[in-house]
């Protein structure tokens, strides 16, 4: 309403200038002259206000549309008036200075040199839009990886407003306004010619007019568009998009597919309530817990450790997981800890970034060649549920959590075709924690009274960057707004936990409890969290086991995988699925046994093994290798009965008989033959 109305005032007032100084800014123009000109120095004064607005006061867009925002209607109407003041006094006798403006005859534009202009404008467009959204994404998420950004430009599908907003408020605003400003240069000095009243400059003048002016656009633009893409590397850093092009082995050399793996469950199954924590770090404890915080903003979470809950840490305090590449955001984490594996996303037509084919649609596999944990538990039958407050689709969420385990979806949608929430309901993702995990209380109570076991999870977003969703029934017990929103975060965590334990389902059920990732609030990183070791937040709760060893441990969100499964009593031939390891056992991750850094940089790099075999997974073609290795493996047996028979026909016979082919050498040939 706001926009609108500043948008009529301002052109109201522009148009009326535009006639009391007639005489001056327009001679012998029409009233379509006066009209059409008029709409031109409006949309310049609403691109200033807004960048005066967005930029200079750091204001939101979103702020711009309500009315209660008079300020910024107000500096709509200063500079109206500075702008229609100054052009009329220029453009009057009263300038003394030495500069004449001359309209040229019969110096319109043709058609070609419109389209050249056009071609011009894209290219600076691009090329601003390069620089400004890469300086914007660094400061609002921090460093980012290649594939992270090549992920997040495939799967906008469901994105939260507030980030959208805040995008346009800064490069989008910008971008345009430069170009447009740049096309308005363009035509005006077309039109125009600009002298120095001095007739020694004339010859000057036309000397240059015809030397330099028809090589100077375009190399302008050459110069700014090889600027923007170089300021653009550098704002997402050179040794990173060199990491990128270079090739990893460490998937041929470390990856254990969980389709070869066997995995024994005990006849009683344990439920699973799995809990997604939104950018939940271990620094948001106290110093004296190992965090970087005066007071322990997670202290009813913390406390749980106290009453048996187990924290797997860096230190000997409380800690958490490393995050590496491909883990870093809330989709490449959810891949992460069920299935061991990274999320990447090279750019080929032979892998699920082709053409027409995207992450966040069903209409091709998502990273077929995973298996996840709830893969695994529906095969064990167990009925699961995903409850998150965000719309399932944003990230390719609903396309992963569908083709890997068939999950009913409690998102945002679903809420409201449910009538759980009004149908025009949006707040903050979708609908906010609170909410979530009352819905969660119900979904578990469902979900127990059958007669199976499950797998609840959830994925909170309250805490969410920049600063998280601040609750009517947050208290405010520190001074930092989102210090604030992750102390509340705790405490409606562990009221849900405790819920759980007053429930009948409880004795025969594992919570986890992880962060999805680091947190991305830049603001409250510089504040509070600099030279820390920073670590994704765990507990498990109520594990019928314990671990070897739980502290000092170096390893990553990709452990959780397995180290969930192991907490449901599971057993894992081998410990070891994806490039994830048991925590429970005694088994050393890959962190700790490669240095970290080189893991981290492996995990950067292009990998051949990822896309065949993991985006590019071919099922028929792998139980063809399947049942050739059987077919194998029943000509071997049936040899060895033979050997059997002429060794007692024949006691002579003595020599060692070879031992049959085992579980562990037939699922590494079929993963071979798969590779091959």
């Amino acid at each position: 309403m706001n926009i609108l109305l500043t948008l009529s005032i301002a052109f109201i007032l522009i148009y009326i200038f535009n006639l009391l100084f007639g005489k001056l800014l327009f001679d012998k123009k029409s009233g379509l002259k006066y009209f059409s000109q008029t709409l031109d120095l409006s949309f310049i004064v609403w691109c200033s206000s807004l960048l005066i607005y967005t930029n200079i006061f750091n204001r939101s867009l979103e702020a711009v549309n309500t009315t209660s925002h008079s300020f910024y209607f107000l500096i709509n109407l200063f500079i109206a008036v500075v702008i229609a003041l100054a052009v009329a006094y220029i453009q009057s006798d009263k300038v003394a200075v030495n500069i004449s403006v001359k309209e040229k005859k019969n110096a319109a534009l043709t058609i070609p040199a419109k389209i050249l202009l056009g071609f011009y404008s894209i290219i600076l467009l691009v090329s601003l839009l390069l620089y400004t959204s890469s300086s914007w994404l660094i400061r609002t998420f921090g460093p980012v990886s290649i594939d992270q950004l090549l992920y997040s430009m495939q799967t906008l599908g469901g994105t939260n407003t507030d980030q959208v907003i805040t995008f346009i408020d800064k490069p989008l605003i910008i971008s345009l306004v430069l170009t447009y400003f740049f096309i308005r240069m363009v035509i005006f000095f077309t039109n125009y010619s600009i002298s120095l009243n001095h007739k020694k400059n004339r010859r000057k003048e036309k000397t240059l007019r015809f030397s330099w002016r028809k090589l100077l656009m375009p190399a302008s633009i050459f110069f700014v568009f090889s600027g923007a893409i170089l300021l653009s590397i550098n704002n997402v850093g050179f040794a990173q998009v060199k990491l990128y092009l270079e090739k990893s082995t460490i998937f041929e050399k470390e990856y254990i597919d969980p389709k070869t793996v066997e995995i024994d469950f005990p006849q009683e199954k344990r439920n699973l309530i799995y809990i997604f924590v939104e950018s939940l770090e271990g620094s948001f404890t106290s110093k004296a817990l190992g965090g970087t915080q005066e007071y322990d903003l997670l202290e009813e979470l913390t406390a749980l450790t106290d009453t048996g809950a187990i924290n797997f840490s860096n230190t000997e305090k409380i800690g958490g997981a490393y995050q590496v590449t491909g883990t870093e955001y809330t989709a490449a984490a959810i891949v992460a800890h069920t299935s061991g594996t990274p999320l990447k996303a090279p750019i080929s037509d032979v892998n699920s970034f082709g053409a027409n084919d995207t992450y966040s649609t069903d209409s091709t596999p998502f990273l077929p060649g995973v298996t996840s944990i709830a893969e695994i538990l529906d095969a064990e039958g167990y009925n699961q549920s995903f409850v998150m407050g965000s719309d399932a689709s944003f990230g390719g969420r609903r396309t992963y959590l569908t083709q890997h385990g068939d999950y009913y979806l409690l998102d945002h949608l679903e809420a409201k075709r449910l009538k759980l929430i009004p149908e025009t309901y949006l707040s903050w993702w979708g609908y906010e924690d609170e909410k979530l995990f009352e819905y969660a209380k119900t979904e578990a109570t469902k979900l127990s009274n059958q007669d199976k076991p499950f797998n609840l999870t959830l994925l909170t977003a309250d805490t969410h960057n920049p600063s998280g969703l601040m609750s009517p029934n947050n208290p405010q017990k520190y001074d930092n707004h989102y210090a604030n929103v992750i102390s509340y975060s705790s405490y409606q965590i562990a009221n849900f936990i405790e819920w759980c334990r007053e429930q009948p389902f409880y004795e025969n059920t594992t919570i986890v409890l992880v962060g999805d990732h680091l947190t991305m609030s830049q603001t409250f990183i510089e504040e509070y969290l600099t030279d820390h070791d920073r670590t994704v937040f765990n507990l498990f709760i109520n594990s019928p086991i314990q671990p070897v060893e739980s502290k000092n441990r170096i390893f990553t969100t990709m452990d959780m995988f397995p180290t969930t499964l192991a907490s449901l009593n599971a057993t894992i031939q081998g410990n070891k699925l994806g490039l994830g390891t048991n925590l429970f056992s005694d088994q050393k991750t890959l962190t700790e046994v490669y240095p970290f850094d080189i893991f981290k940089n492996q995990l950067a790099q292009q990998s051949d093994f990822y896309t065949k075999n993991i985006l590019n997974y071919d099922e028929t073609q792998y139980q063809k290798a399947k049942e050739k290795m059987a077919s194998s493996s029943e000509s071997s047996d049936s040899d060895e009965t033979t050997d059997e028979t002429t060794d007692e026909t024949n006691p002579s016979s003595t020599a060692e008989k070879e031992e049959p082919t085992s579980n562990d050498t037939v699922a590494e040939a079929v993963t071979n033959s798969v590779i091959q």
